[in-house]
C-alpha cells in the first residue's frame, strides 16, 4: 500500500493525542479514511485529550462503534489481550471493517495487531507517510518528529527522532 493509493485506518488514542498535542492532526488526511471506535473517542474526547470539534470537522474522521457482542466473540476467539478497553475495541475494529492499517503507538497493541494481520502505524508513521504523500516539506517532516519527541507525551527517544529524520532524508517523496 503506497501513501498514493486510497486506504483506510482505524485509529487508537495515542495518535490523535500525540499529533494534537503538536497540532498536527491534519495529516491524518493522508488517509481516506480514519475510524475511531466509541472506546477510543471516550479515551481523546471525553478524557479531553482532543477536542471533539477538531475530529468531527477533520473530514477523513468518523467515530464508530463496535457492539459488545462482536467484540466479546473477539476476545473470546482471540483471546485476551493486555491491552485497554480503547486498544482492544481498535483492533476487533480493524478485523470487523477489514482494516490493513491500525495507528497506535502503544507497543502491546501494535503487537496484538500484527498478530491479527493489521500493520501498526505509530505517530511517527503518520508523519512519514504524510511526507511520502507529498503533503509535508521534509522540513516540516523534520520539525514535526523533533516535536513528537520534545512536546508530545509520546515516548520515543533522540535515537528514534534522529532515526526516523535519517529515514526521511534518504528517502524523498
Amino acid at each position: 500500500m503506497g501513501p498514493g493509493q486510497d486506504l483506510f485506518a482505524v485509529a487508537d488514542a495515542g495518535p490523535l493525542i500525540h499529533l494534537n498535542q503538536i497540532d498536527q492532526l491534519p495529516l491524518l488526511g493522508v488517509f481516506s479514511r480514519v475510524d475511531i471506535p466509541g472506546a477510543v473517542w471516550a479515551e481523546t474526547v471525553g478524557s479531553d485529550r482532543v477536542a471533539q470539534g477538531d475530529l468531527e470537522n477533520a473530514a477523513t474522521i468518523r467515530r464508530c462503534e463496535i457492539d459488545a457482542p462482536a467484540l466479546q466473540q473477539f476476545v473470546q476467539q482471540f483471546g485476551p489481550f493486555p491491552l485497554h478497553p480503547g486498544e482492544m475495541e481498535a483492533v476487533a475494529l480493524c478485523r470487523q471493517l477489514g482494516a490493513a492499517l491500525l495507528l497506535v503507538d502503544d507497543l502491546a497493541a501494535r503487537e496484538a495487531a500484527q498478530r491479527q494481520g493489521v500493520r501498526p502505524v505509530g505517530s511517527l508513521g503518520v508523519v512519514v507517510r504524510a511526507y511520502h504523500a507529498g503533503r509535508i516539506t521534509l522540513a516540516r517532516a523534520e520539525d514535526c518528529i523533533q516535536r513528537l519527541y520534545r512536546v508530545s507525551s509520546l515516548f520515543v527517544t533522540q535515537a528514534i527522532a534522529d532515526l526516523a529524520i535519517e529515514q526521511l532524508r534518504g528517502h524523498p517523496p
